[in-house]
């Protein structure tokens, strides 16, 4: 009886594998990787500055993109420069741009069903246009009080800032999803570990008693450290409360996603963002986790981690490297990752980039469809 018992589920187990195991047969069909979102991220700059070869060239990329089961379209609007690409009061636009560009995109898209996200770089302003030029006090500030091409999510005047431009696209066009890119402090060449301007200092003492001008150990063997990391993580949670609370303003179910790093818990730490919490509360609609790699394994082991953090309260839809500065992947290895993915039951996942999703890979995907 116990060897019947064991041959079955021998069988059981090979029929499982089976299931999630590559076609690997000469000249096979690819058998379907169907998920709820197969999304892509986009630039403006793929389709160029002028308007009639931009809008061409739309109508033919989101054609292909129908054909090969994409359906989401991640499309930048603020980059880290600070530029914008739509019609704003508030920001500064990229100048090669003079018509646009996002309504024109938008129209397009939603004539093939496709859903759009507003990509937003949230916190970088390297170019220190606009407001921002106006408050360079915004910027963060190094230990040594070197300026960083980023604002400091620690104030709330920066807050209000970005969120306002979120909220100018939630209100001026019919879009569904915020999305939320650089929704962190910096890694830029390395991480400045926050900032150490006056302001920050003074809100940080007030809030938990500490003065950092008095904490010499900085490294996380120190308890007021430890707070000073916790405190300045919580500012960029508090960020994304802030924005869901202003998007309930617009009258309009406007959801919001985000891209993320690979692991919650480093992310957490090094560069305060506390994805996994932002998932936990259900503060965010869907995450992203940027999983950039060639290295299936490594891709596993995050996306599952990844999956499990949503745990049904936010979509999860990892990011599959296509030509990054982490990695160039193949059509075939996209496909293996795309089978990881639903293995897993993520929601679906978004390729990076649109630069880089070329015929090859369109090919794989119309074929798994």
């Amino acid at each position: 009886m116990r060897v019947k018992t064991l041959s079955t589920l021998t069988l059981t187990f090979l029929s499982l594998a089976a299931i999630v195991a590559p076609a690997v047969a000469s000249g096979a069909a690819a058998p379907s990787i169907s998920m709820p979102v197969r999304g892509v991220w986009m630039h403006p700059g793929f389709f160029g500055p002028e308007k009639a070869a931009a809008l061409e060239k739309m109508r033919t990329t989101l054609d292909g993109y129908a054909q090969a089961g994409i359906n989401t379209l991640i499309m930048l609007v603020k980059n880290t420069s600070g530029h914008i690409y739509y019609s704003s009061e508030i920001g500064v636009p990229d100048g090669a741009w003079s018509w646009d560009f996002f309504k024109v995109f938008l129209a397009e898209a939603k004539k093939r069903k496709m859903e759009v996200h507003a990509w937003f770089c949230v916190f970088p302003e390297s170019s220190i246009l606009g407001q921002v030029r106006q408050h360079p006090e915004w910027l963060i500030s190094s230990p040594r009080r070197e300026m960083v091409g980023a604002v400091n999510p620690a104030l709330p005047a920066v807050r209000e800032y970005e969120i306002s431009l979120m909220l100018e696209v939630a209100r001026k066009y019919d879009v569904g999803w915020i999305h939320l890119d650089y929704i962190r402090y910096p890694c830029e060449p390395t991480e400045p570990t926050f900032s150490f301007d006056p302001e920050t200092l003074r809100l940080f003492k007030e809030d938990t008693g500490i003065d950092m001008a008095t904490v010499k150990a900085r490294d996380t063997g120190n308890m007021a450290w430890n707070e000073w990391l916790r405190w300045n993580t919580d500012r960029v949670t508090v960020f994304v409360r802030e924005l869901k609370a202003a998007l309930k303003t617009t009258g309009r179910k406007v959801k919001i996603s985000a891209a993320v790093f690979p692991d919650a818990v480093n992310a957490r730490v090094m560069i305060g963002q506390d994805w996994a919490a932002w998932g936990r509360e259900g503060l965010v609609d869907m995450l992203n986790p940027m999983l950039y790699s060639n290295d299936t394994k490594l891709f596993e082991k995050l996306a599952r981690e990844a999956v499990a953090y949503g745990k049904g309260r936010t979509l999860v839809c990892p990011g599959i490297g296509i030509g990054t500065s982490h990695n160039q992947n193949t059509p075939e290895g996209m496909i293996d990752e795309m089978r990881i993915s639903k293995a897993l039951k993520a929601d679906g996942v978004v390729y990076f980039s649109s630069s880089s999703l070329n015929q090859p890979f369109l090919d794989k995907l119309k074929a798994a469809k």
